[in-house]
């Protein structure tokens, strides 16, 4: 009888001894485990004072403007209504500082930026409110006789170094951002590319048929008073910028803000419209 008790033990005490092996090397991998979170947790919640990084990411302009009736010699120009045209992509990239308070934070960067705003209009006119038109026609025709109509597609690109001032407070432990504030815009570059086709239409009062007008492509510095006449843009303006901010990593940001130039785009305050910009963007912190 003692020896089969001893016979059945033994396959008993080796089950015993693997599992507790297996125990432990569960709790060794779990202890691991909790440290490391541990440690990501203590360096989201010891912030620091203060933060420095670069940062890059894409633009996302869209919106409309609306140009005044203008007289051209003895012409009168229409109200010309610039429909958006779909998202322009531009880019965004540059430094960021980040102060740290026990219940809000400041933030100030230095960016370089590309907005692309894409619109469309339609719109008929006298041909000798536009030089091209006029020029091109075999006769020469007095202000009333011939109008043209004319489908345009532009893209107005602008280029600028942008100051955000932003005050903001975190949660979740400082993964979760938001933010508000001015943002100054040192404009550096304002270009108006546009591309024209249409018709004259006929009047048979001066035996003048209806002539198709082909697809033209121009360019206008908008920084230029005298190429862009009523439609300077300004070579400062500011705007108010919103956002939210997710820190994944203790050096890893994602942002993605919303900002709106308050401060207007053109010198002629009677040109009105609206100007959004999105920006998504990822910072990398330095120190």
């Amino acid at each position: 009888m003692a020896r089969q008790f001893r016979r059945s033990t033994l396959p008993t005490i080796a089950v015993y001894y693997c599992n507790n092996n297996y125990v432990f090397m569960r709790l060794k991998q779990l202890s691991i485990a909790a440290l490391l979170l541990a440690s990501v947790s203590t360096s989201f919640a010891q912030i620091k004072p203060f933060e420095f990084g670069i940062k890059g990411g894409g633009t996302f302009t869209h919106g409309f403007t609306k140009v005044p009736a203008q007289t051209i010699g003895s012409v009168q120009v229409p109200n010309l209504e610039n429909k958006n045209n779909g998202i322009g992509y531009g880019y965004s990239g540059g430094i960021w500082a980040r102060k740290n308070f026990n219940s809000f934070f400041i933030q100030a960067e230095i960016t370089y930026n590309r907005f692309v705003l894409k619109q469309k209009t339609n719109v008929t006119l006298d041909v000798n409110a536009n030089a091209l038109l006029a020029n091109a026609l075999p006769i020469s025709v007095r202000p009333g006789l011939l109008n043209a109509t004319l489908n345009a597609t532009s893209e107005s690109i602008l280029e600028s170094v942008n100051v955000p001032v932003l005050f903001g407070k975190r949660w979740m432990g400082g993964k979760l951002r938001g933010y508000a504030g001015p943002n100054f815009l040192f404009v550096q570059k304002a270009q108006l590319d546009r591309t024209t086709a249409g018709v004259i239409n006929a009047n048979s009062s001066v035996s003048f048929p209806q002539t198709d007008i082909p697809a033209t492509s121009a360019s206008t510095n908008l920084l230029n008073k005298y190429e862009a006449l009523n439609l300077e843009v300004k070579d400062f303006t500011y705007a108010l910028e919103l956002g939210v901010g997710y820190t994944p990593l203790p050096f890893l940001d994602i942002d993605v803000r919303y900002a709106a130039p308050v401060g207007g785009v053109y010198k002629d305050s009677n040109i009105t419209g609206f100007l959004g910009i999105a920006t998504v963007s990822l910072g990398f912190r330095v120190f």
